[in-house]
């Protein structure tokens, strides 16, 4: 049987199941979706950072999702920051390990996927140390506890639209109470990366508009523009998975995108610590899609 194993438990989010469920409680009871959502709702993007820096929004968005109907099943699609995505590459059975316990794979779903498209193949080994969902998953524990996931690691390519229409098709024909959610963090200003809006509070709103381009493009539903916009800007590291989750959404009757939050890791630290100083700068947004 396959078994994924966390390797971000004690760095990225706790390693101990009882801390783990404790901050994961607190980041579920700090998202707070004050405004109506529609009454349905397919899917959504979630930032990927260490939980201290974006876990409020991830949580935000399943805490959403979970609001507008039960999840028993989540197909997720993840970031490539290994370099070993070139498929949709799908963690097709066993399950994956996180300190709350396992979580089963929707073998038969991953199945009835990988039969409709050669974009996609059986390859758990591409997630092996791909961090962008497995932060995810002790949130969706915590929020549906026996609900099972179907992990898809998409490539930063035009591939990724047709991966997302195939998940997306297959879905509104054989499993429609099925949701979809993508892993992206987006703009990266300063430190290890380019700064070209400067430092400091200058630098982290130019990086804060180069996210608005991004959340335009997904709120409009525009995947087919999503990558090529991330390869002009470099303001989406999961722009893969923004594609491939915007069009299987569309394919399932949603018509937009509501950002349900912004924030990024300058505002993050300033808020923690107020005398610090960081010219660094990464963006984190919650979406769905109705």
């Amino acid at each position: 049987m396959n078994i994924r194993l966390p390797v971000r438990a004690g760095s990225f989010y706790e390693s101990s199941p009882s801390t783990c469920r404790h901050h994961a409680g607190k980041l579920l009871e700090a998202a707070l979706v004050t405004d109506p959502l529609p009454r349905k709702v397919y899917g959504g993007l979630v930032p990927h950072a260490g939980w201290v820096y974006s876990g409020r929004l991830a949580a935000m968005t399943f805490k959403a999702l979970r609001s507008a109907g039960e999840l028993k099943t989540v197909v997720l699609f993840g970031a490539d920051h290994t370099g070993m995505v070139r498929r949709g590459e799908v963690y097709d059975s066993g399950v994956w390990r996180t300190p709350l316990g396992e979580v089963q794979i929707d073998d038969e779903l991953a199945s009835a996927l990988l039969a409709e498209a050669d974009c996609l193949r059986a390859n758990p080994q591409a997630h092996a140390y791909e961090h962008s969902l497995e932060v995810q998953v002790p949130l969706l524990q915590m929020v549906a506890e026996s609900a099972k996931i179907v992990p898809i690691a998409v490539p930063p390519t035009d591939l990724a639209v047709l991966i997302g229409q195939v998940v997306g098709k297959v879905l509104a024909k054989r499993s429609p109470g099925v949701s979809v959610v993508g892993s992206t963090d987006l703009t990266h200003h300063g430190g290890h990366f380019p700064a070209p809006g400067g430092h400091g509070r200058s630098g982290a709103e130019w990086a804060r508009k180069n996210d608005r381009r991004m959340i335009d493009l997904i709120e409009a539903m525009a995947a087919e523009k999503i990558v090529p916009e991330a390869d002009d800007r470099q303001n989406a590291c999961g722009a893969g998975a923004i594609a491939a989750t915007v069009a299987a959404c569309r394919e399932m009757g949603a018509t937009r995108g509501i950002c349900l939050a912004y924030t990024n890791s300058y505002e993050v630290v300033r808020e923690m610590y107020p005398d610090e100083t960081d010219d660094t700068s990464v963006g984190y947004a919650s979406v769905v899609f109705a």
